[in-house]
């Protein structure tokens, strides 16, 4: 029984990281839905209040999940276990999904200032980005190939 209690322990983390993310979530589309944000602008009317709230709440959002999956990642490497295959997948996932957000997080406050040439550039940027973590996540899964082979037979001949 103890040691069911300190293996739930040692994981509350992550549940302090959901719920940050939650509560930064709830909070960017809150303040930004209220007029005082939506009828605020900065930049001579290009940017207003809106943009700017949810840029730093969802791109927060984004940091905490990053920094969730580096603990994750860290938790697999020091529990090991069938699972200590995933701290090499972990990163490069999570890596992908936050760069591919911040796509959208990103350019409604840089595109009100950018010219159509810029916004190739901004374009290419996230798409060279994106290319590079999902070759960084095919390579950490050819890498892992053998673990995660042992990791599904023998949940196979487990059930």
């Amino acid at each position: 029984m103890a040691e069911h209690t300190n293996a739930n322990a040692t994981w509350t983390w992550g549940i302090r990281y959901v719920a940050t993310i939650v509560v930064v979530l709830v909070l960017a589309a809150l303040l930004g839905s209220m007029d005082l944000f939506s009828k605020t602008t900065i930049a001579k009317k290009a940017l207003s209040a809106t943009k700017l709230v949810h840029f730093i709440g969802y791109g927060a959002a984004l940091a905490t999940f990053w920094m969730f999956g580096q603990h994750l990642s860290a938790a697999c490497r020091q529990y090991g276990g069938r699972w200590a295959f995933l701290q090499h997948l972990i990163l490069p996932a999570v890596t992908l999904i936050v760069i591919s957000a911040s796509y959208y997080v990103v350019l409604p406050v840089v595109h009100p200032f950018m010219n159509h040439a810029l916004r190739d550039v901004y374009k290419w940027v996230f798409i060279l980005a994106m290319l590079a973590c999902s070759i960084w996540l095919v390579a950490a899964v050819l890498g892992q190939s053998n673990s995660l082979t042992e990791a599904l037979v023998d949940g196979h001949r487990k059930t």
